[in-house]
């Protein structure tokens, strides 16, 4: 079986509701399928990344009528908490991107006339990029709007749930980054294709 397989749980929702269904795989014909895997680790990453996907498509919709990409908004947002001009790469190191990404969401936001470069008057070999007059507006507009969203998209949960969802995804992300990722896919041991009926021509 795929790792990515169609979930095993069925059902459909009910009148004006939306079915709560978790991703799952045939967790024993998984075990023989990958001998280095672990189904419910799957499960996590299969239920992880289609949450993350919906989540982004969300942001991404509520965004569109501004014009912005999720970068951008990130972007915007870091320098009006910075409250004062950033270099790239101060730009860059905040927001985990490389120095190329930097200047290409800067080139887009420049042009759409919601930041601009300024020397730095400390060393004028280095430019600073600051907002303009135009981009407090949109940043105060469109932060309302997502803070809005992301309340409703997470009511679903308690406050005590909530608490412990970060705490969980704390814990994944702090042991995703002391992975040694080549070390450990070299360690994974071939799939076990099961046999399927041949097909006939």
């Amino acid at each position: 079986m795929s790792p990515d397989a169609e979930p095993v749980d069925g059902g459909r929702p009910g009148s004006g509701e939306t079915a709560v269904v978790p991703r799952h795989v045939d967790r024993a014909a998984f075990a023989r399928e990958f001998p280095s895997g672990d189904a419910t680790a799957t499960e996590c990453a299969q239920n992880l990344i289609h949450t993350a996907d919906l989540f982004r498509d969300a942001d991404m919709r509520a965004l569109r009528h501004h014009g912005l990409s999720i970068p951008a908004r990130i972007l915007l947002a870091t320098l009006d908490g910075a409250e004062q001009p950033l270099s790239h790469s101060a730009i860059a190191e905040r927001l985990f991107v490389t120095g190329a990404s930097v200047t290409s969401l800067v080139d887009t936001l420049a042009r759409k006339g919601l930041v601009r470069r300024v020397p730095d008057t400390s060393d004028r070999r280095v430019m600073l990029v600051e907002l303009t007059g135009a981009a407090q507006p949109v940043i105060d507009a469109y932060l309302a709007e997502i803070t809005t969203l992301h309340a409703h998209e997470f009511a679903v949960l308690d406050d005590e749930e909530r608490e412990t969802f970060v705490r969980l995804l704390a814990k994944v992300a702090a042991s995703i980054e002391s992975l040694d990722v080549d070390a450990v896919i070299a360690r994974s041991r071939p799939r076990k294709r099961p046999r399927r009926p041949r097909r006939r021509a």
